[in-house]
């Protein structure tokens, strides 16, 4: 498995990922399938190892051999932008798109789609008649209503309710705590600051006041 992102997203995701609940990380890596858990991140300031075990690959010539045994991918990277554009380079090197759902946690009463790399965490109640993209990120504890409609690389962030039916463009950022009422439509690109409390429509590229 390769985390894309060595930053805050991609060190929750891979505890997202663990299958022995209750243990740190470093606890249960004889016991699990984390030794085949690799990060990639081209940032100068990456460290070579995560919490002292996990590498952090920094080149694509790196990272091909890795793919080549393990293709499985997903992108913990908040940037819905840079998301798609690491998403995008992973797969034309023949990477696998691969959920990461915290089953455990999350009440699901729709189908999330194989091989999209999407990021579910824990506490997430999604509803019946859900669609959503490639490469989305929805925090802990987001409620998304029924007949939600969800693009490409967006990003929910915790504490969300996301009350249906509604649309969500891609590329949609919606902060901490916002509420979006039913029948609107978010727009691709669209921002909505925390806390907001969306009754309209939001036009493409728009920030939400």
């Amino acid at each position: 498995m390769i985390i894309a992102g060595a930053g805050s997203a991609g060190k929750e995701t891979l505890a997202f990922y663990v299958t022995t609940e209750g243990k740190g990380v470093s606890d249960i890596y004889e016991k699990s399938n984390l030794k085949d858990v690799y990060f990639y991140d081209t940032g100068k300031d990456c460290q070579d190892l995560l919490f002292g075990i996990y590498p952090v690959i920094k080149t694509t010539d790196e990272l091909l051999p890795i793919i080549q045994k393990n293709p499985d991918f997903c992108v913990a990277i908040g940037h819905p932008r840079l998301r798609e554009r690491v998403f995008n380079s992973l797969v034309e090197l023949g990477g696998h798109p691969k959920n990461i759902i915290r089953y455990s946690s999350v009440n699901l009463f729709s189908e999330i789609p194989e091989g999209q790399a999407n990021i579910i965490h824990p506490g997430v109640n999604i509803s019946y008649d859900f669609e959503i993209g490639k490469s989305c990120i929805i925090h802990a504890n987001a409620v998304i209503g029924h007949k939600v409609r969800m693009g490409n690389f967006v990003n929910v962030s915790p504490l969300c309710s996301i009350i249906g039916p509604c649309e969500i463009g891609d590329y949609a950022y919606i902060a901490a705590g916002s509420v979006v009422l039913p029948h609107h439509r978010i727009g691709r690109n669209a921002i909505i600051p925390a806390g907001s409390v969306v009754n309209r429509d939001v036009k493409d590229y728009e920030t939400f006041e």
